[in-house]
């Protein structure tokens, strides 16, 4: 006897395919899903900009205030306006005059080899931040295109404003409008302590800025 399919019925029996509600449903969920991994991303980052910012920003900073602490004088001053020497200014350029260099930043901890005494952590039995870097004034931070940016950290003054100052260079966009906000409650990048190098507002992509690096006013 030949067999029939009962009406609504296939070959893959009461196997209808799916409703218009049934689609609504999947596409809502698959939304929720994609929503979350975003959002955890963003946690993820969120978390390594404080990370950034607690283990080495804010360590340098404390560093600088325990070495005016035990010595009334300003880490990374090494140049007293004539030569090797203190004079209240930060400079961070290995005891000659002129911008912060890598080997005022290595002098940081352990003092250049001529001038004023005690002018490194070393010296007065302090420590310096950890790093992921190779040197302890760098940090390695990749920013949300995978793109990695080494921070290096100085301190120097600001002759026309007459403030000391941690400069931060290579820092990214995305990195330094995090900092802004946690520092001074909002990223305007030109008003507070944490500032623009050039007084603007940041820019709104995550590229490098060597050409005018951060600053973060010290208190003395």
């Amino acid at each position: 006897m030949k067999r029939t399919l009962a009406s609504g019925k296939g070959f893959l029996g009461n196997n209808r395919g799916f409703t218009l509600i049934e689609m609504a449903l999947v596409l809502i969920l698959i939304g929720i899903i994609i929503g979350a991994v975003v959002k955890g991303k963003d946690l993820v980052r969120g978390a390594e900009q404080k990370k950034v910012y607690t283990k080495f920003m804010s360590e340098w900073r404390l560093a600088y205030l325990n070495f005016y602490d035990r010595t009334g004088k300003i880490l990374g001053d090494t140049w007293d306006g004539a030569a090797a020497g203190q004079d209240g200014q930060a400079d961070t350029a290995a005891g000659v005059a002129g911008n912060p260099t890598d080997a005022g930043r290595d002098d940081l901890y352990d003092g250049p080899g001529a001038g004023t005494a005690y002018m490194g952590l070393s010296q007065l039995g302090l420590t310096a931040p950890q790093t992921n870097a190779t040197d302890n004034w760098q940090y390695k931070y990749v920013d949300s295109g995978g793109n990695a940016h080494f921070l290096t950290i100085a301190f120097d003054w600001d002759g026309a404003n007459n403030y000391n100052y941690m400069e931060i260079d290579n820092c990214p966009n995305e990195l330094a409008i995090a900092f802004d906000t946690m520092i001074d409650g909002e990223a305007d990048g030109s008003s507070g302590d944490f500032l623009h190098g050039t007084g603007a507002a940041w820019g709104t992509t995550p590229t490098a800025d060597t050409t005018n690096p951060i600053q973060w006013k010290m208190q003395f």
